[in-house]
């Protein structure tokens, strides 16, 4: 099977020797998880193959969820679950499988998705990088948005105007990060760089569509 995705948790940040350098690295453990579903042209449309992750008590699950996943020989109780598209066929031997951080070996590029820390609202200096006001005494103006539009003409402020609001908590996928590392015994990849998220975050891993 062409490793299509996997999911892991973002450990933190630390250096690493690449060359004659230290550079920093992102930590990612990959969580304990399952092919628990594949999905085919024929019955749904297009080539997946669901993923179930993060385990929990039997008893946060529901008896629909528990009989699915025992049909295909799974033990544990995945709680999530996740769809990763392939460009082949899946064969039907996958179900039921552990996927572990060994699909990677063979793999020098990664795409890392996850969820942006939130920022709360924030106003247009922060969130948009905008100019501050003057600083000297009696300017008045100092972190404001500025002016937003016309009086008369056009009379009213555009979509897409950069304002304060709410930061941060949005969907990211950094590209074509090295990996400098993998720890089979603990299930952990090193990628050279940051990723989106938090520690403890969820993030999918993917081998890099472009790799200039």
């Amino acid at each position: 099977m062409n490793m299509a995705g996997l999911v892991g948790r973002k450990v933190g940040m630390t250096r690493l020797p690449d060359g004659d350098n230290l550079v920093a690295v992102t930590l990612i453990k990959l969580e304990q998880q399952a092919v628990t579903k594949i999905l085919t042209v024929d019955r749904d449309g297009y080539e997946a193959v669901q993923v179930g992750y993060y385990g929990k008590k039997e008893r946060s699950l529901n008896k629909a969820d528990i009989a699915r996943l025992r049909k295909v020989g799974i033990d544990n109780n995945y709680a999530r679950c996740r769809e990763f598209r392939t460009a082949e066929e899946v064969s039907t031997e996958m179900l039921g499988k552990s996927l572990s951080v060994d699909l990677l070996k063979d793999i020098k590029m990664l795409d890392v998705q996850g969820i942006t820390k939130g920022r709360g609202c924030q106003g247009a200096i922060k969130r948009w990088n905008h100019k501050t006001g003057r600083r000297t005494h009696g300017s008045r103006f100092h972190r404001r948005p500025g002016a937003l539009g016309g009086r008369s003409q056009p009379g009213r402020v555009f979509k897409n105007k950069k304002m304060p609001g709410h930061m941060g908590a949005v969907n990211r996928t950094i590209q074509n990060l090295r990996v400098l590392g993998i720890d089979e015994q603990q299930q952990i990849v090193a990628v050279k760089g940051a990723i989106p998220g938090q520690r403890g975050g969820f993030v999918v891993v993917r081998p890099s569509r472009r790799t200039d």
